[in-house]
């Protein structure tokens, strides 16, 4: 009699492993492979923070209305000049006319301050001449009762410019930075920094060294940068720590709280307030400064920040939202967007933080110089001004993930994974995904690396891989698509 025999085949294990990590921070500052499935140990110009990768922050020509009634007629402002060197604002209350007046400063390369009304027909970009050798220090200032900004510079005398003048002194010093408090101007002056200066008159124009006095502050803690009035304080941040002060009536006696100081330099160009907050860049980290304590954001995203040169860096507060211009380091190899200037570039990423949930998302490939929150009851944009081959513009922040009309690669990385599988073979069989733009998909193992162009469409698409290997990374790029919306990513791994 014959007997079948019959072949026992060992069956393969087979997982679904969804990529549902979109929303976090990257995290290059771990062990790549202690990342768990789907977390980014890279990710750059993808929006990520609803747990879908879209469009990267961008930025194009700044428009604006032309007038209150209609905010959705807009005209671009037009630049004089080849290079905007610095942009502030300015709203000034006209008494004539009982309205606001909102204004766009710029300085540029032909030494004027020039300005437009942002809600009114634009004829003729309107400008002051100033005898600066550079771009002048600049702060905001009250005058009778007014918002107005004051320039000061080398090569220049002190200037208050309101909405309906120029006032001029020539014995006033240099000021980096003033506020009002309790009848007294305070000042940082360029040649007195470690010393916070004061006057009862609040008339600018008429200081001189006989009418002023001055608190000394030359300790570890170094220069005075920056005053911000703050929850009925002076606080002074300074290369290495926080000041505040506070005084009592008008007999001069003041309280002095040295209640801050850092290992690392304090960046004075990118500090902002945000409601009860006033956030910095502090070495690679970003502290939140609430009046009282110092508290230091637990980000790993921003270990990209580590050993970088940042004294370019600077940052505003819009809408919830911390963005800060600065320079970091993928060390990939790449080069993104102003990486690739043969005259080198000094910032290369706008960091977007969310400063409820300290989500951050970050673009890569922009060199801003400065920038500004045009906020008002009419229509609020985010702005700013650069370095290199954008220095001649003023753009407003975009969500389409291109820099004036030029689609930068966006790029999302896994760490390395096996997939629960220690020391198996594995195999990738197939991926699913919902891509509404084209889109790259790439797998790297240690048995070669395999890409996947994956057309655009509405719903979800199951493409075959059969990719092997032990350890893999995965890879998302997008380059070409203007509306990226990628979701719904789940690989099938099948091991044995």
């Amino acid at each position: 009699m014959f007997y079948k025999k019959i072949l026992s085949v060992k069956k393969s294990e087979e997982k679904e492993f969804e990529f549902d990590m979109f929303k976090n921070n990257q995290n290059m500052e771990d062990d790549q492979t202690k990342l768990k499935v789907g977390q980014p140990r890279k990710v750059f110009n993808f929006i990520s923070a609803d747990g879908t990768l879209k469009s990267g922050y961008g930025f194009k020509k700044l428009s604006m209305p032309i007038s209150e009634i209609d905010i959705d007629d807009e005209e671009e402002i037009q630049i004089r000049g080849t290079e905007v060197k610095n942009i502030w604002k300015l709203k000034w209350y006209d008494l004539n006319t009982d309205k606001n007046n909102y204004y766009l400063f710029y300085f540029n390369n032909e030494g004027y301050a020039c300005y437009d009304n942002l809600f009114k027909k634009r004829f003729l970009t309107l400008f002051v001449p100033t005898d600066y050798t550079d771009v002048p220090y600049s702060t905001y200032y009250r005058k009778n009762l007014q918002d107005a900004i004051l320039f000061s510079g080398n090569g220049g005398n002190l200037m208050v410019v309101t909405g309906e003048n120029v006032f001029t002194s020539e014995t006033a010093p240099k000021i980096i930075s003033c506020c009002s408090h309790y009848g007294k101007l305070f000042a940082i002056t360029a040649t007195a920094r470690g010393s916070l200066v004061y006057n009862e008159d609040n008339n600018v124009l008429e200081w001189n060294d006989d009418k002023t006095k001055d608190l000394d502050f030359s300790d570890q803690r170094g220069d005075l940068n920056k005053l911000i009035s703050f929850n009925d304080y002076i606080y002074i941040f300074r290369d290495f720590g926080i000041t505040r002060i506070s005084e009592y009536g008008k007999d001069e006696m003041f309280e002095i709280s040295h209640i801050y100081q850092s290992d690392c330099y304090i960046n004075p160009n990118t500090i902002a307030e945000t409601g009860d907050n006033i956030y910095f860049l502090e070495g690679n980290k970003i502290k939140v400064f609430n009046g009282s304590s110092i508290k230091t954001l637990d980000l790993n995203g921003l270990s990209i920040l580590n050993g970088c040169d940042n004294r370019f860096a600077c940052a505003e507060c819009f809408e919830g939202r911390y963005y800060l211009a600065c320079r970091g380091q993928f060390d990939d190899g790449k080069v993104i967007g102003c990486e690739g200037n043969a005259d080198g570039y000094k910032n290369n990423l706008l960091i977007v933080l969310d400063t409820l949930t300290n989500h951050l998302d970050i673009s890569r490939g922009v060199d801003i110089n400065k920038l500004l929150a045009l906020t008002n009851r009419y229509k609020s944009k985010l702005v700013a001004c650069f370095n290199n081959q954008h220095k001649g513009k003023i753009g407003e922040l975009t969500s389409n993930g291109q820099f004036f009309g030029e689609k930068i690669n966006a790029v999302w990385e896994s760490g390395q994974t096996d997939f629960g599988y220690s020391g198996k073979l594995k195999r990738v069989k197939s991926f699913n995904i919902k891509s509404e733009g084209d889109c790259v998909i790439t797998f790297i193992s240690d048995r070669g690396e395999k890409s996947f162009n994956v057309k655009g469409k509405p719903y979800v698409q199951k493409v075959k891989a059969n990719v092997i290997g032990n350890q893999f990374m995965v890879k998302i790029e997008s380059s070409e698509s203007e509306n990226v919306y990628i979701s719904n990513f789940v690989l099938t791994v099948s091991c044995g």
